[in-house]
């Protein structure tokens, strides 16, 4: 009875021995498999670029209406963490690239949409936690070039409607709210096919000190958006 008993457990712990030693299998050859799919390292020239190009340049450059310029990596590396945390915003307040499109309703795809794919969230998270290298300067793409800054980016508009102006004071937080209803003298219903938002600044005593104009350091442009209540760049 008892040496039964015996084989018993020592039968039982066989099995159990090969199903351990078959879950450990498994496990070891998933590891390499994760770790090469992952060791592609994410750069600033050859991945980040592409996706500041297509979806943030066109306001944060010299002269236009954002207040940094992320055309290059001087540029961009100060603020590596804040780009992290405004594209990671999704559909929240605060997001970066703004795109407001609910993503279960309606029309979906839109001409020269800037809104960032999950992929693209994810690539410039893993940059930043990375310690957001540059990378290769070969693989740097040709800069883009722009119009200038009086012609519209859809061509001359059917229809341009002004909103009333909004004041704001000088070196104040950014404004959001709504800029109310604007009357527009259509006689009947049209189909819209493009829209382009451009502001214009009427202040001449006291232009903006993040002018893209002007060249400041990192610490002065912290300190300043400190003051406006905007963020603050900093090194990842």
């Amino acid at each position: 009875m008892t040496m039964t008993g015996r084989n018993s457990r020592v039968q039982s712990a066989g099995r159990w021995g090969s199903l351990s030693a078959l879950v450990l299998g498994v496990v070891f050859s998933v590891i390499p498999a994760a770790a090469e799919a992952g060791a592609e390292e994410v750069t600033f020239t050859k991945d980040i670029v592409p996706i500041l190009q297509r979806s943030c340049q066109n306001c944060h450059r010299p002269g236009s209406v954002a207040p940094m310029s992320l055309i290059d990596y001087q540029g961009v590396r100060p603020w590596a963490r804040s780009i992290k945390k405004r594209t990671a915003l999704r559909d929240r307040p605060g997001v970066m690239p703004p795109w407001f499109i609910e993503r279960n309703i309606g029309i979906q795809r839109f001409k020269d949409d800037p809104s960032l794919s999950e992929e693209e969230i994810a690539k410039i998270a893993r940059w930043v936690d990375n310690g957001a290298p540059e990378g290769d300067p070969a693989d740097m793409p040709p800069l883009r070039v722009f119009l200038d800054g009086d012609e519209w980016q859809i061509g001359q508009p059917d229809l341009i409607v002004t909103s009333a102006p909004i004041e704001v004071p000088a070196l104040a937080p950014d404004w959001w709210g709504n800029a109310g209803a604007v009357p527009i003298e259509l006689t009947e219903d049209r189909y819209v096919s493009a829209v382009e938002y451009r502001e214009r600044s009427t202040s001449k005593t006291a232009p903006s000190p993040l002018s893209s104009s002007s060249t400041f350091s990192a610490a002065t442009v912290s300190k300043l958006m400190r003051t406006m209540g905007s963020g603050n760049p900093e090194s990842a």
